[in-house]
Parts: C-alpha cells; sequence; structure tokens
C-alpha cells in the first residue's frame, strides 16, 4: 500500500482519456474503502491477474538476465511479449466494450487526477475511484481526497466544474501500471512529435 505524499517520488502528468467511475465516501467510511483497497492484492492471490503479474515479473527478470548475453534474442522475445499483450488487450476489448460515451478527457499521473464534472464536490471530501486505461483495459482502484473543485465559466453546462485529486490510496501493484501507463502515453506523444504538457511533480 502507498500513500500519496509519504515519500519523495515525482511524477509525470499527461492528458489522457479514459474511464472513469467515481463516489464520494462518507468520513466515518473511508477506513473501510482503504481497508478494501489494501486487501485487493490478497484477495488476487490464487486467481488469474495475480498469476499474469507473477509471470511477467519473472519473464521481465529472465528477458534482463537474456539481455546481457545475447540482445538479438532478447528483442526478439520483447517483441513476442509485445505481440502477445497486443492480442490480450484485443481479447479484453471484445468482451468490455467501450462506448464513447463512456470516456473522459483527463489529466493524470501516478499521484493525482483531474476532471470536469456536473457536480462540485467539497474540497478534502475523499472519493472512491475506478479508473480503465486505455487500451489496455488496466483498471486503477484508488481512494484520493479532493483539492480543488472550481467552477470554469468557458466550460460545457454539462460538466462546468474542473475536479482536482491526490490519491491517498492505491495498491503499489495499480500505482506501478499507472506510472507505466503515462510514462508509454508520454513516449508516444513524443514519437509523434506532439509537444507533451507532462510536468514532474511531487504533488498532483
Amino acid at each position: 500500500m502507498h500513500y500519496a505524499g509519504s515519500d519523495r517520488r515525482e511524477f509525470f502528468r499527461i492528458n489522457d482519456t479514459v474511464v472513469v467511475d467515481y463516489k464520494i465516501i462518507q468520513k466515518e467510511n473511508v477506513s473501510s474503502v482503504a481497508h478494501r483497497i489494501a486487501q485487493s492484492t490478497d484477495d488476487d492471490e490464487g486467481n488469474e491477474k495475480a498469476q499474469l503479474r507473477a509471470l511477467q515479473t519473472a519473464f521481465t527478470h529472465t528477458l534482463d538476465q537474456i539481455n546481457h548475453q545475447d540482445r538479438d534474442i532478447a528483442r526478439a522475445l520483447r517483441m513476442l511479449d509485445e505481440k502477445i499483450n497486443l492480442i490480450s488487450q484485443e481479447i479484453q476489448r471484445h468482451h468490455n466494450p467501450i462506448s464513447h460515451d463512456d470516456l473522459t478527457d483527463a489529466n493524470l499521473s501516478g499521484g493525482g487526477l483531474a476532471f470536469m464534472v456536473a457536480e462540485p464536490i467539497e474540497v478534502k471530501d475523499h472519493v472512491e475511484i475506478y479508473m480503465q486505461l486505455l487500451p489496455t483495459a488496466n483498471t486503477i482502484h484508488a481512494l484520493a481526497s479532493v483539492i480543488s473543485c472550481e467552477k470554469i465559466l468557458s466550460a460545457s453546462p454539462d460538466k462546468p466544474y474542473h475536479l482536482r485529486m491526490i490519491f491517498t490510496h492505491m495498491d503499489e501493484q495499480d500505482r506501478n501500471l499507472l506510472v507505466k501507463h503515462t510514462l508509454n502515453r508520454q513516449a508516444e506523444m513524443l514519437r509523434g512529435g506532439i509537444a507533451s504538457d507532462a510536468m514532474s511533480l511531487r504533488e498532483f
């Protein structure tokens, strides 16, 4: 379990399109939600998600060792791994189709999240978040604290409030997935010649 602000790690912030489901958590229920997030890794033990994570970790470790001996073989294995990942993503998209109406433009990092909402939420309120990253379909489960929620006059009247939150509770494996996602997206923007507004932050 990682608590935002508990260390000095820095995170890159990017603009992205994700699927977000969120709800306000009453103060008396915050500890139970935090406990549920902390238990998520234990609950995963023995299931396919945990097995895939363990296999990926072992594969990465073995690949690093092979790379020292033969870079061409290591490169071929990386390409094969990427091909398998693409097939897996396509299968997940097929079984979990996403409607355009589900998509949300967001600004996110390993430390926090910001997007437009229909109704204001009070500063320091706690929010439970389920966020699906694209195109991998990885789902991030987190508890966040609101740091601002301002009405933007130029915004759409359907969602005029800019909600900014920092993550306070998140499984470390989910954190790693999120950080990896932001770095990959930044690399894609740089390769595509798109000026990136990614920036290094200690707090979102």
